[in-house]
């Protein structure tokens, strides 16, 4: 029995056995032989009609053998992944590792997650964690988490001065008094009123990172899956123990809840 991680066995059955999965000896089913796919992209300088295979990737030009039943055994695992749905746990903290003074990150993490959840995002559905984790092996690599922290800029109405805010009671439609923000410059004296304040924003979105990082970690607890799945199913390959890395841009990792963003719902 050879020993292998989780990871390492995927990248194994999806770039070098699962291609074969579908092919005859006679060729692919969109392709009359070997030489016919090669001519076509000397020609063309792509591929035409060469779709996926059962386990989302593409043929071989040519029958090379059928997959080894460990690679088949993996691909239907992950196949098994469309059952299973996660979601992302309350408060969720991508960025344990940017400087967030203003509370703008956090706010704006908050908004991505709301919009994902309402508009039923299927970036949380099975089918795409399929999808995800097939790219993941083909890739050979895991979702890219690094990002950028944007900058905390002073909110402004010509992009020079900074714009000055105040919060005043005041009387609203129905007659009762309620507090309102209001410009807080005071013109007359041509300075800030005592109690005005300023108001900041991120300069670049940080949505993209977003997504990068909740990738990152349901890439993760789907490898935790497929480990447990495969366990004692294998016929040539024994697993290697595997411990979910789901932050690995935490500085401090100690308090793992506060930094862990997704629960498996199964």
């Amino acid at each position: 029995m050879k020993k292998i991680g989780i990871a390492e066995l995927l990248i194994w059955a999806f770039c070098d056995e699962l291609p074969k999965a579908g092919m005859t000896e006679g060729g692919g089913p969109s392709m009359a032989s070997s030489s016919g796919a090669y001519a076509e992209m000397s020609v063309l300088g792509t591929l035409v009609d060469r779709s996926p295979n059962a386990f989302g990737v593409l043929p071989l030009f040519a029958y090379e053998g059928e997959p080894h039943q460990d690679a088949t055994i993996a691909g239907e695992a992950v196949r098994e992944l469309r059952s299973r749905n996660f979601e992302v746990a309350k408060g969720w903290n991508p960025f344990p590792d940017w400087s967030d003074e203003h509370g703008l990150i956090a706010a704006e993490v908050e908004r991505v997650v709301s919009d994902l959840i309402s508009a039923r995002n299927p970036r949380l559905n099975g089918q795409q964690i399929v999808a995800l984790v097939t790219s993941c092996a083909i890739l050979k690599r895991g979702p890219d988490w690094s990002g950028t922290q944007p900058k905390t800029i002073v909110c402004s109405k010509n992009g020079k001065d900074p714009s000055w805010f105040v919060k005043r009671s005041m009387m609203n439609s129905l007659g009762r008094m309620e507090m309102r923000e209001v410009d807080g410059f005071d013109y007359r004296r041509r300075r800030p009123a005592k109690d005005a304040y300023n108001k900041h924003r991120l300069e670049g979105s940080i949505v993209s990172a977003v997504m990068s990082r909740l990738d990152w970690q349901i890439w993760q607890s789907s490898l935790e899956a497929l480990h447990e799945a495969l366990q004692d199913r294998l016929t040539a390959h024994d697993l290697l123990p595997f411990n979910p890395d789901r932050a690995p841009w935490a500085r401090n990792r100690k308090n793992r809840a506060e930094i862990e963003a997704i629960e498996n719902v199964l």
